[in-house]
């Protein structure tokens, strides 16, 4: 795979992990969400810990195994970000909010550097199982998906997750830049 088609999906997986999923360093309502109610907290701590990509589609196409046998994310509350061993660097650390009472579920993710520091990826996300969840994001900047798929031309990112471990003991929220 050429290097520059390598770079460009990470920098698309990043933007739509970018919203991979957890509960609260900070009680920020991105989307207009319910960050705080019961619902809210229960998928945040369901989704808070160390997740591998098993499966991506991203624009129609599928991830390559070798990107996604290295695409770790680090999720912890409604913080996120990418180990530099990923290889990930777009979009390394940000911040989501999570409305678990609407169907499809909806999550808002807002990168905290790269390229699109600030600007807003709409997605919907499921929780499979304990260990198990699927996302699919929009373009940054862009519309919200309704169905978890990626066409060829949509710019959407679908995702699924395997969690592989506890939110590391040495990581915490000042380490994306998420106010306390």
């Amino acid at each position: 795979m050429k290097k520059g088609t390598m770079i460009k999906i990470l920098s698309l997986l990043s933007a739509g992990a970018v919203a991979a999923l957890t509960a609260s360093c900070v009680n920020t309502e991105v989307g207009g969400s319910t960050a705080q109610s019961a619902a809210a907290q229960r998928d945040y701590e369901l989704l808070s810990g160390t997740w591998r990509l098993t499966r991506g589609v991203e624009n129609g196409k599928p991830v390559p195994a070798s990107v996604l046998r290295n695409t770790i994310l680090i999720t912890d509350h409604n913080t996120f970000r990418f180990p530099k061993a990923s290889g990930v660097g777009a979009y390394p650390a940000g911040t989501f909010t999570v409305n678990p009472n609407t169907r499809p579920k909806q999550v808002d993710s807002i990168a905290v550097g790269g390229p699109r520091a600030g600007q807003l990826t709409r997605g919907i996300y499921e929780i499979l199982n304990a260990t198990h969840k699927r996302a699919c994001w929009g373009p940054p900047g862009g519309s919200r998906p309704t169905e978890f798929e990626s066409l060829p031309g949509s710019g959407r990112i679908l995702q699924y997750w395997k969690k592989i471990g506890p939110v590391p003991s040495h990581w915490s929220c000042e380490a994306v830049g998420a106010p306390v």
